[in-house]
């Protein structure tokens, strides 16, 4: 008895089991019976209408999946995409009643006629921009194709470098029938913008914005429109590589250039300091000019900007070169010119509180002037005050000043244009050092200039969304 019950349970098992997968079985049957029937006859080298004048609608969506690279040497840009293509076969059409419930079906695509979509600026090597029949294509019973393909293209994008590293590019991909025109297939996008909602973040390149056109062009050629649907894609570079790697370095070199003028100009170490400065701006320019296009047309920000330090370390060896040569100024010069010595020594010297050389310098002339003992007014004084008593003596004496006189004036007759060279000497060395100060308040000036200017982003702003 107990065996005959468990008899009965394992055959009741075995007729559930066959009841569950029968249907499955009978609906895979007829999937492939209706693919059969499909296909045949079917030629997938005729636009898919009964009526020669039916023009074949194509729906158009796109969803980015990763900006591979924008080489802007080379001026290529490879994008991953993954396409959305959607059209009614009216020779695929069915009852889903008289064939098991089948109400779609997935075929290669390559098994049927799909629209000849290119990339009309495509500069691939591999392909010529067509999609390539390599994913299977869902069918339903109402005769709408929908082929969804990853594809990778590859693309010519002129790219503007004059606000690099703080530019934005705009990428275009155009696709189109190859073949067909507007007459025969028309082309229009689902959605307004490519989605971006499974983007990966690139590492160089911000997308901002994938807005979608549809474009229609008639050509010299052919009277009948063609119609195109232009990817616009927004990009903006992500600076901060160039502002560590390239900007920061320059700018503690500036700051080194405007130091350099502390060094003394007798120390013989300025010129060969500045010039280490100018050879070290000189590798990061080429450094910088091997990443960028080979173009006449336009000059990068940061191109600009190496370009105005290198002019100023320029004019700080230029302006040492000057300073050295009026502190050593040979035995055969001139006194300081008064228009040099005004502008120098008074006005530029009170402007940078360097005006105690000036009154060292007019004090000394006071002194010399005071306790002379054989200056003519204080002998004329000398000579009204003296008594009549005292005629006789002050004449001795007067002759013997007179004496003493001629004696120094012999004695210090070869040492008094020495004297005076000196006086000149020094007094050329004074305005070097006002010149100079003049100079290093020149160049630190003109550098802050030139980073506001020329490193302004004109607000825009970096994330990593």
């Amino acid at each position: 008895m107990a065996s005959m019950t468990m008899r009965t349970f394992v055959g009741f098992l075995l007729l559930m089991i066959l009841l569950t997968l029968m249907p499955e079985s009978i609906a895979q049957d007829a999937a492939v019976a209706l693919k059969a029937s499909l296909l045949t006859n079917y030629d997938k080298t005729l636009r898919p209408v009964k009526s020669a004048s039916t023009v074949v609608n194509v729906d158009f969506d796109v969803s980015l999946r990763q900006i591979i690279e924008l080489s802007e040497k080379d001026q290529i840009f490879r994008i991953n995409l993954w396409l959305r293509v959607y059209w009614n076969d009216e020779y695929l059409t069915w009852n889903a009643s008289e064939h098991g419930g089948v109400d779609s079906l997935s075929i290669h695509s390559s098994d049927i006629w799909k629209p000849d979509i290119f990339l009309f600026n495509n500069i691939g090597e591999e392909t010529y921009g067509n999609i390539e029949a390599i994913t299977d294509v869902t069918v339903t019973s109402t005769g709408r194709v929908t082929h969804l393909q990853p594809t990778i293209f590859i693309s010519a994008c002129p790219v503007d470098i004059t606000r690099f590293p703080f530019d934005k590019q705009e990428c275009i991909l155009e696709f189109g029938s190859w073949i067909y025109t507007g007459n025969k297939l028309n082309m229009s996008f689902v959605n307004p913008e490519a989605e971006r909602s499974y983007v990966t973040p690139n590492v160089e390149w911000i997308l901002n914005g994938a807005p979608m056109i549809r474009k229609v062009d008639i050509y010299p050629c052919c009277p009948e429109p063609y119609v195109t649907i232009l990817l616009v894609l927004q990009l903006e570079r992500r600076s901060f590589y160039y502002m560590f790697n390239m900007v920061l370095p320059c700018i503690i070199l500036m700051i080194l250039n405007v130091f350099g003028f502390y060094i003394p100009p007798d120390s013989g170490e300025r010129l060969g300091f500045f010039m280490t400065i100018l050879l070290a701006l000189v590798v990061f320019l080429q450094v910088l000019s091997g990443s960028l296009p080979k173009t006449s047309t336009t000059t990068p920000q940061l191109g600009r900007f190496f370009a105005n330090t290198i002019a100023l370390v320029g004019f700080s060896c230029l302006a040492s070169i000057v300073v050295i040569r009026l502190s050593y100024s040979g035995p055969a010069s001139r006194p300081l010119p008064r228009w040099l010595r005004l502008l120098l020594l008074r006005y530029l010297a009170r402007l940078f509180c360097m005006d105690t050389i000036a009154e060292e310098k007019h004090e000394d002339e006071e002194k010399a002037v005071v306790y002379n003992p054989f200056h003519k007014e204080n002998q004329t004084n000398q000579h009204r005050n003296t008594t009549n008593f005292e005629l006789d003596v002050s004449q001795n004496l007067r002759h013997i000043q007179l004496k003493l006189v001629r004696c120094s004036r012999e004695y210090s007759a070869p040492a008094r244009p020495k004297q005076e060279e000196e006086a000149d000497q020094d007094e050329w060395k004074m305005a070097a050092l006002v010149l100079d100060r003049a100079l290093m308040f020149s160049v630190g000036l003109a550098s802050i200039v030139v980073c506001v200017t020329l490193l302004r982003r004109n607000g825009q702003h970096e994330d990593l969304s």
